[in-house]
């Protein structure tokens, strides 16, 4: 009797955790499968070595939301293709004043802050409204995240400090909110995926070569512009990578990579 009255209690256990979350691209994986732990289901859409901005679903892509009880996306025109599925569908940047965001720029997930105060909590309002027996679990899994997020803005701190005000390069604006975060001026090739590199910001770039301190490209993106600046600058640029093409487990794990490749660039 109590051998059936325990596999019982598994079984309703296994049952509860069943529930399918899939988030769209791979920092939610990370931040979604910390919060809740283990042996939740979660199950991640977009590779991180693929670009989001350009995605498109495949019929398998469609099978997987299909099948999903939870998604969570980024949001902020990243995931058109959600539009059938917003009924079950958070959007993580819901979460942010609106008074904070810059324009159409969706790359939220990279700044500290916005993880700290915002993004994590919301993720647990939701999370824990909708796993309400794990409850226990998410709070003590989220204050373990929050502890890691501020080591993160510690550190971050320490290494942007000391060149505030100054200016860095990059490709694609997605580090944009991490850069202003902590004072310095990032100069972007391009405004965004379907913008190239305009006139204006080549010759602006170049009448400030002085100010400029580093260059930046991402796995993800396109790189040929960046390399005919490498040459006229007479710098080499550094990678940096926003969705986590590494391996990283936690989404402290690939801040803290990108911050060490920033203290590098900028030493």
């Amino acid at each position: 009797m109590k051998r059936l009255f325990f596999v019982l209690i598994l079984t309703l256990g296994l049952l509860a955790f069943s529930e399918k979350v899939v988030v769209t691209i791979n920092p939610y994986y990370l931040l979604v499968s910390q919060i809740l732990g283990d042996d939740s289901n979660v199950v991640l859409l977009v590779p991180p070595s693929a670009n989001p901005h350009l995605f498109s679903l495949k019929p398998t892509d469609a099978r997987t939301l299909e099948e999903a009880d939870l998604i969570v996306a980024n949001g902020m025109g990243l995931e058109p293709y959600l539009k059938r599925y917003s009924e079950k569908t958070v959007y993580v940047s819901d979460f942010i004043p609106e008074i904070l965001l810059e324009g159409e720029n969706p790359h939220v997930w990279l700044d500290p802050f916005f993880l700290k105060y915002h993004i994590v909590p919301g993720l647990y309002r939701v999370l824990s409204e909708r796993f309400p027996e794990k409850r226990q679990e998410i709070e003590q899994n989220t204050k373990n995240l929050i502890e890691e997020l501020n080591e993160v803005i510690m550190e971050s701190f320490r290494i942007f400090s000391p060149h505030r005000g100054k200016i860095v390069v990059m490709s694609h604006p997605s580090f944009l909110y991490l850069f202003e975060e902590f004072g310095l001026k990032l100069l972007s090739l391009s405004s965004g995926h379907e913008h190239a590199a305009s006139f204006s910001t080549i010759r602006e770039i170049l009448e400030k070569k002085n100010q400029i301190v580093a260059l930046f490209r991402e796995p993800q993106q396109p790189g040929e512009m960046l390399s005919s600046l490498e040459k006229e600058l007479k710098m080499n640029s550094f990678v940096l990578d926003p969705l986590g093409t590494g391996g990283e487990r936690t989404i402290s794990e690939l801040l803290k990579k990108n911050l060490k490749t920033i203290e590098e660039a900028l030493r």
